[in-house]
């Protein structure tokens, strides 16, 4: 078993020293197709938004995300998602039941770990409630005050659920444990082999 599992790791090293590739990339279009494929098969995905104060309850249902990959400020990921909130929101001393449309757009890095890709450093762009009831109001005043706990919530859902897996071919999979960087181009990911 190791015999085999040395000889194929040295067969692919091999094989790409011939080939002369040193990285493999990514494309816009790739990433954004598994993240589809990823939310389709985890619905409901659920980043959940609470407050110590108990003022705010809310699970943010992820519907949609587009990733756009840009070389600016050494390579960011923009991201922008289409979400349902609901739970309860406490206004003055009231419960009060919601739901509305949200959508957050945020930027952040990447970072690799063993084959998956995670975001990290999520910085909220811009935060936007669809709708115009006195509830839908309301949200847009709270968020406007808690954006840093909102950041968070999204860091930390996209610190534990990848938006990649390295593991759709041999090649990939392969790779991924040889994967020594990520550079971030306009419209791809660059994973630097040795």
């Amino acid at each position: 078993m190791l015999k085999r599992n040395v000889f194929w790791l040295l067969s692919l090293v091999s094989a790409l020293f011939l080939t002369g590739c040193t990285d493999m990339s990514v494309s816009e279009q790739e990433l954004n197709q598994e993240v589809t494929q990823r939310l389709k098969t985890t619905q409901p995905d659920v980043i959940q938004l609470t407050l110590e104060e108990s003022t705010l309850n809310l699970d943010l249902l992820i519907k949609n995300a587009d990733i756009d990959l840009t070389q600016r400020d050494g390579g960011l990921v923009m991201v922008d998602l289409k979400t349902d909130i609901r739970g309860v929101l406490n206004v003055f001393g009231q419960d009060m039941t919601m739901t509305a449309q949200l959508d957050p757009s945020f930027e952040s890095g990447l970072r690799i770990e063993e084959d998956r890709v995670y975001l990290v450093g999520a910085k909220l762009t811009q935060v936007s409630v669809q709708g115009s009831s006195i509830s839908d109001q309301m949200l847009r005043n709270t968020l406007g005050s808690l954006h840093d706990e909102f950041e968070s919530a999204l860091a930390r859902y996209f610190d534990t659920h990848p938006v990649y897996v390295l593991n759709h071919s041999a090649m990939e999979k392969a790779a991924a444990k040889m994967v020594k960087d990520i550079v971030i181009t306009d419209d791809s990911i660059e994973f630097m082999i040795f």
